[in-house]
């Protein structure tokens, strides 16, 4: 345990007119008590000060260090011993309240229970309940850098996951991609999912109950829609059920 310095490095008493308190006295209790308890001379808290700590003849005190899992009162008196001021508490440890940070906390870069996760604020950190790998998609949840491919060569259904990502065809027959509605999977107004058709079969895009469809540029909304070999797009939620598409090799 480290000790922490008594008010300033360089403590003097003085007087109501400026003038030095010759051989002044800070004596040590417990707060709330007259049960004298010691102060220290290094951070270390190796070897205890007198007490009372006496000043010199120019009123300065030798550096204080009190123990921080102590809470003391302190009488700042004169030489005789007569109290000039008493002060209690002093070196008072604060207890944060729920959702409190404190800046020893974040100084510290560790995992703070009141913040009911592990923040990543420093190199080495590890973020939690922030997963590209989420259950549940909202518009602050973490993205990715690029466009992870989900392979499909299959008829396919979309599903959460395949937010963010391109789902990727190499079939040489042809095959179905198909976006199911809300109410099946709960898309975010603003989902965004790539599709890519690297086979010789056609892709048919096909919407689950409810889900309407469009091109990009059109006015109609589209039952289907065909990805032929090399086509790439991106079809974006723009609203409720509502996907609009946009990319090339499509009909």
């Amino acid at each position: 345990m480290t000790g922490t310095l008594l008010a300033m490095p360089v403590l003097r008493a003085v007087d109501a007119t400026g003038a030095p308190i010759a051989g002044a006295l800070l004596q040590f209790y417990v707060t709330g008590t007259t049960t004298p308890t010691p102060a220290y001379t290094t951070s270390a808290l190796g070897t205890p000060l007198s007490n009372p700590v006496v000043a010199d003849a120019g009123g300065l005190f030798a550096p204080i260090y009190l123990d921080p899992a102590v809470v003391y009162r302190v009488q700042l008196q004169t030489a005789g011993g007569s109290v000039i001021r008493d002060i209690d508490p002093v070196n008072a440890i604060f207890t944060p309240g729920a959702n409190t940070i404190t800046n020893a906390m974040l100084q510290a870069g560790v995992a703070v229970a009141n913040l009911g996760y592990t923040p990543a604020n420093k190199a080495g950190d590890t973020l939690t309940n922030s997963l590209l790998a989420f259950s549940s998609l909202a518009a602050n949840s973490s993205g990715y850098l690029g466009l992870p491919v989900n392979e499909q060569d299959a008829s396919y259904t979309t599903v959460l996951l395949d937010a963010g990502k391109m789902v990727r065809a190499t079939s040489g027959s042809g095959i179905a991609y198909t976006i199911p509605p809300v109410a099946a999977v709960a898309w975010p107004v603003g989902t965004a999912i790539g599709f890519r058709n690297a086979g010789a079969g056609v892709v048919t895009m096909t919407p689950g109950a409810g889900v309407t469809f469009m091109k990009s540029g059109a006015t109609a909304t589209a039952a289907t829609i065909a990805l032929a070999q090399g086509a790439m797009v991106t079809a974006v939620m723009e609203a409720t059920n509502a996907w609009v598409f946009s990319g090339s090799n499509m009909t």
